[in-house]
């Protein structure tokens, strides 16, 4: 039989999953409700609600970083430009790099690797070994 979790328990609980809703971090979400990422890991363990509860809380989160990810592929960040130690403007950066991640997710056909292992139209690999036993002759001086 599970024990109930004290009131504040409860608070800091759903504290700590709707911080890590918006988040998807662990310790960051802990110290925004207060606690120590071993508390939520206890819960796990003793709760049985609190870890339904987190198994929702982590899709959001998984889709909150597939968001950003889309967004700083896509839609990219303005970051400064220093001269001399002095902004002089601003730039839009765009990550080329989680771009080409996502395409190859999206449409691993058209962008995925293309690992060939079998032989031309599927076909067999055609394959042969051979071994060849030599004399071995003493070097002449």
């Amino acid at each position: 039989m599970t024990r109930k979790p004290l009131l504040s328990t409860v608070a800091k609980a759903r504290a700590f999953l709707a911080a890590y809703r918006k988040s998807a971090n662990l310790t960051a979400s802990a110290r925004a409700a207060q606690i120590g990422v071993r508390n939520h890991y206890r819960w796990i363990e003793e709760y049985p609600a609190y870890a339904e509860a987190f198994t929702r809380a982590h899709l959001v989160a998984r889709q909150f970083l597939k968001d950003k990810a889309i967004e700083y592929a896509t839609v990219g960040w303005i970051e400064p430009v220093f001269y001399q130690g002095t902004i002089c403007g601003r730039v839009k950066r765009r990550d080329s790099g989680l771009h080409q991640m996502l395409l190859r997710g999206a449409c691993p056909e058209e962008f995925g690797k293309k690992l060939e292992v079998t032989g031309k139209d599927g076909a067999a690999i055609d394959t042969r070994l051979e071994v060849v036993f030599v004399k071995a002759t003493a070097p002449e001086a």
